[in-house]
């Protein structure tokens, strides 16, 4: 008699029937499985989203409308429209010593109660633009 090496549903160990390529005895133990598998990577997509929104903000934040706004509107306009300051992906130190706080290739750095956005010199020399300096 030919028998077929009894497999365990990967979710509650009960035995499978059925298919021998089967992993889960139904269809609540595969999404259950699924479900906690995944759970981290919906904490990444948010953290994701989350930092991609504050990199698209500072890009926005360089452009020429935004030069004549002091420090303080700056940081404002970046609170209302929804720019959170606690996601960033790293810290680096600016050529004059300041801390320059970076969300993927966008950063800003802290002035008083307001920021100033950073940019990178085409001479790969990071700094703040020049024209933030004087």
């Amino acid at each position: 008699m030919f028998k077929i090496k009894s497999h365990r549903c990967k979710e509650c160990a009960e035995p499978l029937h059925g298919r021998s390529d089967k992993l889960f005895c139904e269809d609540a133990c595969r999404v259950k499985h699924h479900r906690r598998n995944n759970s981290l990577s919906a904490v990444k997509r948010g953290v994701d989203q989350v930092l991609q929104k504050n990199r698209t903000l500072l890009s926005a934040l360089r452009k020429n409308p935004f030069e004549k706004l002091g420090p303080e509107d700056r940081a404002y306009w970046l609170r209302r429209q929804g720019f959170d300051f606690n996601f960033h992906t790293h810290v680096q130190l600016a050529q004059d010593g300041r801390m320059v706080i970076m969300c993927y290739d966008e950063g800003y750095v802290l002035e008083g109660d307001g920021v100033i956005p950073w940019v990178e010199r085409g001479d790969m020399n990071r700094s703040l633009a020049p024209r933030l300096l004087s």
